[in-house]
């Protein structure tokens, strides 16, 4: 057993090292000899091939000028692996719904009869599944082909939808019987608003409760082999996991978390559970074999766990292809109708700092809002679902970069709710409920609590400057209508002046690139996350000296100053927490323990350069630190300090 266990293990690290290379079509030849090899040594072999977050993009998309996914494309992979594993198991982890003009028309219907022609077996529902309200999802997956699980919800308010749902599914491999549980995130009624009387069955931190019962009931009826098929997120995936030991894998969805190599979580009796996550948007197919022994164990080295890549080069399923491009006869106008170029690529980054792709959808609420007086806009990063690509812009592609059905909403609002707003935005990390932003500048610390991170935040008082919001004072915003009416736990009570117009955001979008024909990504300027309480002055006889603390040791450090606070960018690519921020000192470093003093800063300041005047006249500073080459740290970005 132990020369078996070597060849397993050596096989795993080969693959780990090759895996990003197999082919899209078939994967290698020595793949599948190790895995059927691992097949015979053990108990039982479980093999599942898996999805997440497709999104209706059904057909291929470009990203950085490179042509990935495409619903023909993953069907083709999907059915070369069946052929050579027929026992195995295909599921999708839910939010299969919205995202390209296909579902905008036919709302699930073109989704759903895609995975009965791919062959899927199980299905869990995610929350974007509720975008056109729980009877239509009930009206798409009647049609269904495959089981639907879900153990959280409770769909008894739609008749129609609730005799559909399962709590589990058993299927029988070889002699044995293996479980497949489905499971929602926690926070879908936060995020589904169009539920129409569905509900979560347990809310709050014990929300696991009901898929603790299903698990604790499937064990008791002797399964001693389940599979959680969840729609969560990895980090309540991870929680269910070290929560629930009796757990085998969980295979995710809802971050759009791509896990090139699985996630093991260990338990005290000496079990685990092996967590996977395809990413999004049909890039990648998984596959996964997990064996389990007599025992019912699964042990972490007979782990074997490829993502199957599909780009431009993979083959793809004709009568798929077909059946695609069939459905999507009626927009072929909109593909080719060209509203602007891009120079450069645009990007939304899971990042503390704006981005270019949000702020592009924020200018243009703002312009859209013009007449009623908007300078300020919000949009939620999770409802951006694409990004500008270097070159001609389509109609077609604005439409899949912004599918939802969300309206415009302008309001009046006070400083108060300004900040209540962009408290939220900033909370409990970062996520699809982050707000970019138009005519704010934010200075945030992530180290303090929620509903105190914010250091300063500045508003466009209409004539391009920017001035601390006032609690008292009134501004003039515009955002979607599904964050204006709580989506994403968005709070905008005490709004008046409301103009809740049947604008859609794609629309806005449209218009706002017809007006600019040529279009240039921004450099992040309007939010930045810092340290508080990194910077402080000390007296040095009649002068001053800067002093850095808990900083990442022999760190590269900037030294920066600036008219004030605000958010401007050094570098060319890089936000600071400073207006018309200039780097003054670089090439510095910090000692082993991360501190660092410049003497006599007020000398230095001197050396600032006024982008009016010319003359030296900065009396604000800060201080980036790049961590060493190798370090685990982060780079740091102190709040600024007023230098008297």
């Amino acid at each position: 057993m132990k020369t078996k266990q070597r060849i397993s293990e050596s096989f795993n690290l080969k693959l780990g090292v090759v895996g990003l290379f197999i082919g899209t079509l078939l994967l290698s030849p020595a793949y599948f000899t190790g895995a059927r090899a691992a097949e015979k040594n053990q108990d039982l072999t479980l093999t599942i091939i898996h999805t997440n977050d497709l999104h209706a993009h059904e057909e291929p998309f470009l990203d950085k000028g490179k042509t990935i996914g495409g619903m023909a494309g993953v069907g083709q992979v999907i059915r070369n692996l069946k052929k050579r594993f027929p026992e195995a198991i295909t599921v999708d982890a839910g939010d299969m719904f919205q995202g390209s003009l296909l579902y905008s028309k036919f709302k699930g219907d073109v989704e759903v009869n895609l995975f009965n022609k791919m062959g899927y077996d199980i299905f869990t529902i995610g929350n974007h599944e509720f975008d056109d309200g729980a009877q239509n999802l009930a009206t798409q997956l009647e049609k269904a082909k495959f089981d639907i699980v879900n153990t959280n919800i409770d769909a008894s308010s739609v008749p129609a939808l609730q005799k559909l749902i399962k709590p589990s599914v058993l299927k029988t491999i070889g002699t044995q019987k293996v479980a497949f549980v489905g499971a929602v995130t926690p926070e879908l009624e936060s995020l589904a608003t169009n539920m129409q009387g569905v509900k979560l069955k347990v809310k709050g931190n014990e929300w696991i409760e009901p898929i603790n019962a299903e698990v604790s009931r499937l064990k008791n009826d002797g399964v001693d082999k389940i599979v959680l098929i969840t729609h969560c997120g990895i980090k309540s995936e991870k929680e269910l996991a070290e929560r629930i030991p009796a757990i085998d894998v969980v295979i995710g969805g809802h971050s759009h978390t791509r896990l090139d190599k699985p996630m093991i979580v260990k338990h005290e009796d000496g079990s685990t559970t092996t967590i996977v996550q395809t990413g999004c948007y049909g890039r990648a197919v998984g596959f996964l074999q997990v064996a389990f022994d007599q025992n019912g164990v699964v042990k972490p080295s007979s782990v074997v766990y490829t993502l199957t890549d599909i780009t431009g080069k993979s083959p793809q399923a004709p009568d798929l292809k077909a059946y695609i491009d069939k459905m999507s006869e009626p927009f072929a106008a909109l593909t080719k109708e060209v509203v602007s170029t891009a120079t450069d690529y645009y990007e939304k980054r899971n990042s503390l700092c704006d981005t270019s792709m949000g702020d592009i959808v924020c200018d243009a609420v703002v312009d859209s809002g013009k007449q009623y007086g908007v300078t300020i806009a919000f949009q939620n990063r999770g409802g951006i679902r694409g990004v500008l690509q270097k070159g001609p812009i389509t109609v077609a592609q604005i439409e899949q970069i912004l599918p939802f059905e969300n309206y415009i909403v302008y309001a009046t609002v006070t400083g108060a709710v300004v900040k209540r707003v962009v408290e939220h935005s900033v909370a409990d990390g970062m996520g699809g409920h982050f707000a970019d932003v138009s005519g704010l500048k934010i200075i945030w610390d992530k180290s303090k609590p929620n509903g105190h991170r914010i250091i300063t935040i500045l508003a466009d008082n209409g004539k391009g400057e920017y001035k601390p919001v006032d609690d008292n004072g009134t501004y003039k915003i515009g955002m979607n209508h599904y964050n204006f009416e709580g989506g994403e736990k968005y709070d905008f009570a005490g709004a008046t002046n409301v103009v809740k117009t049947k604008t859609r955001m794609a629309d806005v979008m449209t218009a706002y690139l017809r007006k600019h024909p040529t279009i240039t990504p921004p450099k992040p300027n309007r939010i930045v996350c810092v340290q508080d309480g990194a910077l402080h002055l000390k007296e040095k006889g009649q002068s001053k000296s800067l002093v850095l603390s808990q900083g990442p040791g022999q760190a590269r450090i900037s030294i920066v100053g600036g008219t004030g606070p605000g958010v401007s960018t050094i570098y060319s690519a890089f936000p600071v927490p400073l207006a018309h921020a200039q780097v003054l000192r670089t090439g510095l470093k910090s000692a082993a323990d991360g501190t660092f003093e410049w003497y006599s800063i007020e000398k230095l300041l001197q050396t600032y350069k006024n982008p009016k005047s010319g003359k030296g006249s900065a009396n604000w500073v800060t201080v980036v630190a790049h961590p060493a080459k190798g370090s685990s740290d982060h780079t740091l970005i102190a709040a600024p300090i007023h230098v008297r």
